[in-house]
């Protein structure tokens, strides 16, 4: 089943003021469209505990926190986006870290932690994780590997990751010596095997496939002092960004899941990010003149590609609608970004012929990899967020100041 997208619908003279409070360009979450984006998951996969939000997407410390009120998990897949979740107050038994590149001293970080979950994808991960769990105190740490099934999901290709030619996770030839060396290891217990297809995902079909390498390797460990008891099947479903288009429904991933899975007694966990928050997000920029050469008309805005690179990255076309004001003439219109950059673009190709200096723009659905990418480039102050409820409006992320950019450096 497909459902239309229901990005947040926030009043046009609520972002106005949120604009002439805080200024622009200023990223604006609505915590009613993080909620359903949260049930939708709970509705589908019964266990909170099992969906895993993956905090790479967005660690605004007001937004974990919000996500955190629902008694899901938490994915970090660094030591840094564990240390934001646990501020946002996350506790240590809820969090995983996930399998993607780390140095042997965030493996051992991560072990000497009560973590829920610490994955591996590389040797020197396991050595590292084996020397860590030897000095462990109280439990076994729980401990799973990522595994690289070379699927081609169809995602854009730099956000690919269970290629063969992935540079996460182990291949499956190489998964058993690894699972017998942390079964092997003291103050370790392997629970788990894990993947990770890509993010942004159109269709379901690549998880089939995937889910079967999987299955594969849990009978090949089924005989082992330690079989394999979970599957962490990660994100990456894709959601629409464009008018009237339909997201992919997590109530029809868990049927797939459960159907390959019927028989077996594993448990499954889930690591959402973009399908919770994207649809929450709002970018409120400001136009700051119109340019039209050869008949090629442009905005040029006080946001870009420092404040929000999807479009520049991944070609990635999410709505811009004026804040007030009706979408007009044909798409040709150029939405450009200040910096001393010609790749500098939120989009191209759009109707907003009636829009001019001075008005405001809304991108649309940037709850997920919008601020988490933004950069200083152009000694650029990073934007405020806000987040909206029904009781209002409140700030989570105060605009950095100038000397924000240069604080921690020291000069002469």
């Amino acid at each position: 089943m497909l459902t239309v997208r229901t990005h947040t619908s926030l009043d046009p003279d609520l972002l106005a003021e949120i604009a002439r409070d805080q200024g622009t360009p200023t990223y604006v979450y609505d915590g009613r469209v993080l909620d359903a984006g949260v049930h939708r998951w709970v509705d589908a996969v019964g266990d909170p505990a099992r969906i895993c939000y993956a905090v790479k997407a967005n660690y605004n410390l007001g937004v974990l926190s919000r996500l955190a009120s629902h008694g899901i998990g938490f994915e970090a897949s660094t030591i840094g986006e564990m240390a934001r979740a646990l501020a946002a107050g996350v506790s240590e038994s809820r969090v995983v870290l996930g399998g993607v590149p780390k140095s042997s001293e965030a493996v051992e970080e991560g072990i000497r932690r009560d973590l829920d979950l610490v994955v591996l994808q590389a040797s020197h991960e396991v050595e590292a994780a084996v020397r860590a769990g030897a000095s462990r105190a109280g439990p076994p740490a729980k401990v799973g590997l990522r595994v690289r099934p070379g699927i081609r999901a169809g995602a854009h290709p730099s956000l690919e990751t269970g290629r063969a030619d992935a540079k996460f996770g182990f291949d499956p030839s190489e998964i058993r010596d690894a699972w017998m060396a942390l079964a092997a290891a003291d103050g370790l217990q392997p629970t788990t095997l894990a993947f990770h297809l890509g993010s942004g995902l159109d269709s379901l079909r690549p998880y089939e496939g995937a889910i079967d390498v999987l299955l594969h390797l849990v009978e090949d460990l089924t005989s082992t002092r330690a079989p394999v008891r979970e599957l962490d099947l990660g994100g990456g479903l894709g959601v629409a960004y464009d008018e009237g288009e339909m997201d992919l429904e997590p109530a029809d991933l868990v049927r797939i899941v459960e159907d390959r899975l019927a028989g077996t007694d594993l448990t499954v966990r889930y690591e959402p990010g973009r399908s919770i928050a994207a649809h929450a997000g709002t970018l409120v920029t400001r136009v700051l003149y119109r340019r039209e050469r050869d008949g090629h008309p442009a905005l040029i805005c006080d946001g870009g590609f420092t404040d929000f690179g999807r479009f520049a990255l991944y070609g990635a076309e999410h709505g811009i609608e004026p804040v007030t004001g009706e979408l007009e003439g044909p798409a040709t219109v150029e939405v450009l970004g200040p910096t001393c950059e010609s790749g500098d673009k939120l989009g191209t190709g759009r109707r907003l012929h009636g829009v001019r200096p001075g008005d405001l723009l809304a991108v649309r659905d940037v709850g997920a990899y919008g601020f988490v990418m933004a950069s200083n480039y152009n000694a650029r102050p990073r934007p405020a967020e806000i987040l909206v409820d029904d009781s209002g409006w409140r700030v989570v992320r105060v605009r950095e100041a100038l000397e924000d950019l240069w604080r921690g450096e020291i000069a002469g």
